[in-house]
């Protein structure tokens, strides 16, 4: 959770002064809780209030603004009130959602860690999903894996699991 200025409103790809209920854009924040999607992690989404407004975050992306530097920008549909610059807002991450993800992200590491071991130090990551409801890791190999091989990995991977390993 974070207490947070607004800095910019985008509706439609333009910048606008007030964005109002029922309306969906992009909100830009002084500081932000929300991890924005970024190496196949997708962003966090939660809700955002003050006294005047509610929203509930959709979705957090990452840019590079003018200045060169990261700019968060946080996807929401406003459910009750209006916002604009300048106002004050409490933000906060759907924690069950973030913790979903944090489990397949560290999956996604053990799952390269299992691989390496199994098929050799050859095995690259070429991609990846890390969401809530699951994980895609593809990788680089030489051929389809075997059934054999499939066990093995699986089998690392779950005792690194039940190692309990702090993290």
């Amino acid at each position: 959770e974070e207490e947070a200025r607004l800095l910019a409103i985008y509706i439609d790809g333009k910048q606008a002064s007030v964005i109002k209920e029922n309306q969906e854009g992009f909100l830009v924040f002084d500081k932000t809780p929300f991890y924005a999607e970024s190496g196949g992690q997708v962003g966090d989404s939660g809700t955002g209030k003050n006294n005047r407004a509610f929203f509930h975050i959709i979705d957090t992306r990452k840019t590079t603004g003018s200045s060169g530097s990261d700019v968060y920008l946080h996807q929401v549909h406003v459910k009750k009130g209006t916002l604009q610059p300048g106002d004050e807002v409490s933000l906060a991450v759907d924690a069950r959602r973030r913790k979903n993800i944090a489990i397949h992200h560290s999956s996604t590491h053990l799952l390269q860690a299992a691989l390496r071991e199994v098929l050799g130090m050859h095995v690259k990551q070429a991609g990846s999903y890390v969401g809530p409801d699951k994980l895609r890791f593809d990788f680089t190999h030489f051929k389809a894996l075997g059934k054999e091989e499939l066990r093995q990995i699986e089998n690392l991977v779950n005792q690194k699991v039940r190692e309990n390993i702090p993290i």
